[in-house]
């Protein structure tokens, strides 16, 4: 046996060491096996479902039948038919087992390891409470998360409000065109002047129509196709895009929508995150014009490449914002809409998008007649969508 004393101070030393509950017991009944006589040291708890082990060190023994109900000393067990001795001393809701082949010291043993039970019990304490907390700690993260998820979701609903608004702008001219078109042929049927020639110049008018029609959906349905992975975007894709969706509605607005920047410009990123978030901007800067009567009213979408990120610069000319309400306009909830007209999401949801998802940074700048969006984009190849 090594002196008392120095393997009390060894085993006082490894108390307390790791806030790893496992990693902690494993520590003291290492360093109290490794200086005396012990074959193996075992850390039960006692559960609803028996006597469960919650850590082990060197050989393995069998337990005793019965644990020590004494919370102040200990107790040996003796195990005749395999002539081991079990030292039982009870620490916090468990008990630390020690198994000895000879019961020499084994009692000076016991009362040493008593007398710094106090340190095992506040440190087993310590790493519950740090498990405690950081099951909190997912859980609460898990609820953002979770909450982050149904805004996302609240915010693309919003976007596809303002979509079919969009779409009504598409669709009304081929409607009009095909419906002018079949009333003329009703017409020259019921006035027996129908002709062949005509009637096939005024259904390949039709089809055409039609086939306008179908790829306006398709454009507008694309948006909304989740893309768990990265691909390759250019500029010219995005440009291309936003222009089909919002082109209509900014020209019946009578606001200039425009694009600069090299169409082969290109990034690895979620497209339709991106687009969201760009859908978002241009939006609100539609709507900033409002009742205004501003003339030459423009927005346009600028981007260039910088250090191996995709820059894009949304400018407009629309008044501006209040400097007051600068710092809260990517506030969850803070719109400078009305009630009726408007979230307060768009904004905030594309700063969570372009910040935790894109990798990158979104800014506001003022200017005299407007503002500027800055939106940076790093390349994000290996990332995974949350959509």
């Amino acid at each position: 046996m090594v002196p008392q004393l120095s393997l009390a101070y060894e085993c006082i030393n490894a108390i307390g060491n790791s806030l790893e509950l496992e990693e902690m017991l494993l520590d003291i009944m290492s360093t109290f096996v490794d200086h005396t006589q012990a074959i193996g040291g075992s850390y039960v708890h006692n559960s609803s479902l028996g006597v469960e082990t919650k850590a082990h060190v060197g050989s393995g023994f069998v337990l005793p039948q019965s644990l020590s109900a004494n919370k102040e000393s200990f107790e040996i067990h003796e195990a005749d038919e395999i002539s081991l001795c079990i030292l039982d001393i009870p620490v916090h809701e468990g008990h630390f087992l020690f198994a000895f082949r000879d019961q020499e010291e084994i009692e000076l043993l016991g009362d040493m390891f008593v007398g710094f039970r106090r340190k095992i019990t506040n440190a087993i304490e310590a790493c519950l409470n740090v498990q405690k907390l950081t099951h909190q700690i997912s859980e609460e993260r898990d609820k953002n998360a979770l909450n982050e998820q149904l805004m996302i979701s609240q915010s693309r609903m919003a976007i596809m409000g303002e979509m079919i608004g969009m779409i009504a702008h598409q669709w009304r001219q081929p409607i009009t065109i095909i419906g002018m078109v079949t009333n003329n042929m009703i017409i020259d049927l019921h006035m027996n002047s129908f002709e062949t020639q005509r009637a096939i110049k005024d259904l390949e008018t039709v089809d055409k129509q039609v086939h306008y029609l179908s790829r306006t959906i398709d454009d507008f349905r694309n948006f909304f196709k989740p893309n768990k992975l990265a691909q390759e975007v250019s500029f010219h894709q995005i440009s291309h895009e936003l222009q089909v969706i919002l082109g209509k509605s900014f020209q019946s607005s009578n606001i200039k929508l425009s694009f600069e920047g090299a169409a082969d410009l290109k990034i690895w990123t979620f497209k339709n995150e991106l687009l969201q978030v760009l859908l978002n901007i241009l939006t609100n800067a539609k709507d900033a014009f409002g009742e205004k009567d501003i003339q030459n009213a423009g927005v346009s979408l600028r981007a260039k490449a910088q250090e191996g990120t995709l820059q894009f610069y949304i400018e407009d000319n629309a008044g501006g914002i209040d400097p007051r309400i600068v710092n809260k306009i990517f506030d969850p909830y803070f719109s400078t809409k009305n009630e009726k007209n408007g979230t307060g999401l768009g904004l905030y949801m594309s700063a969570i998008i372009v910040e935790k998802h894109l990798g990158g940074k979104i800014m506001l700048c003022l200017k005299n007649d407007g503002v500027i969006f800055e939106v940076s984009i790093a390349s994000c190849k290996e990332k995974t969508s949350v959509y």
